[in-house]
């Protein structure tokens, strides 16, 4: 039998039941692994592209808040994020909030959140940086005041980070939803938060600064490739293996094309074997 013979039998055993489910399986299973690496390229894609936004807007020179937020309702465009402002206000101690499960290092702890009020009136919050989790672990030893009076700092904006419906201490909070916290302060707030830069005048202490964000693109390229080679490989040995039945089935024409599966036993089988038990127990033997 000739290749092309060969292809054309193996096509032909989807005639088969069997082949059919096996065949069906097949698809299916291609299908999720190539929505598998759809789902790791667009992780890769969305690591570029913050990697690339931290590359050009990271070490930016600053410009004045209002460059990029020209109102306190004004939204923050996602190219300009970590771009560094310059903001001159007055920081808020009384109303820090700690950001909880927070981690550096591998250790977690709290960031601490400080409204600035900005010459307008209006509001920004100031992630000015971390702190581990105290001896109670439920807040930390010690809070860092801010700079008291007028200050000057360099700000990095960030998005807000969506809303939770998870509770918190007093005095505390599970994310940096900047109108959840902005709420009652009594003033308008900006759309955006900043992680802080620099301060003057330098405080006597201050929280560990945030690092820079990573921008190692990871593992993902290199997952949704390897999805999608599963995807052709799953095709692969179906074909394999549908010619390696053609073959079989040539070599030994007389022998079964699938082995026939026992049936289950079923409740009329026992009911069937047990009357024809008791029947033969009654019969009389037979004469000799």
């Amino acid at each position: 039998m000739s290749r092309a013979e060969q292809a054309v039998a193996a096509v032909g055993l989807l005639r088969e039941r069997e082949w059919v489910r096996v065949a069906v399986a097949v698809v299916v299973l291609s299908v999720v692994f190539v929505l598998l690496g759809r789902w790791q390229w667009h992780r890769h894609e969305a690591t570029l592209t913050l990697s690339h936004r931290v590359n050009a807007n990271y070490s930016a020179a600053p410009v004045p808040v209002t460059a990029l937020l020209p109102s306190p309702g004004s939204p923050l465009a996602p190219a300009a994020e970590w771009r560094q402002v310059r903001v001159h206000g007055s920081y808020q101690p009384s109303d820090t909030v700690l950001i909880r499960n927070r981690s550096l290092n591998g250790n977690f702890g709290y960031e601490v959140l400080v409204p600035l009020r900005t010459g307008s009136g209006a509001m920004l919050l100031v992630d000015r940086g971390w702190l581990p989790e105290g001896a109670t672990a439920a807040r930390p030893d010690r809070v860092p005041d801010p700079p008291a009076g007028a200050v000057d700092v360099v700000v990095r904006l960030r998005p807000s980070e969506p809303g939770t419906d998870r509770r918190a201490p007093p005095g505390q909070a599970q994310r940096i939803d900047v109108a959840q916290l902005g709420a009652g302060l009594g003033a308008p707030v900006y759309r955006a938060y900043g992680v802080l830069a620099q301060e003057r005048p330098a405080p006597v202490g201050a929280p560990t600064p945030l690092p820079r964000p990573t921008v190692d693109l990871g593992p993902h390229l290199a997952y949704a490739v390897q999805w999608w080679v599963f995807a052709l490989a799953a095709y692969g040995l179906l074909a394999m293996n549908a010619l390696r039945e053609v073959r079989r089935r040539a070599d030994d024409p007389g022998r079964p094309r699938a082995q026939a599966r026992p049936r289950p036993r079923r409740d009329e089988d026992v009911e069937d074997e047990a009357l024809d038990a008791l029947d033969a127990l009654a019969s009389p033997p037979p004469p000799r």
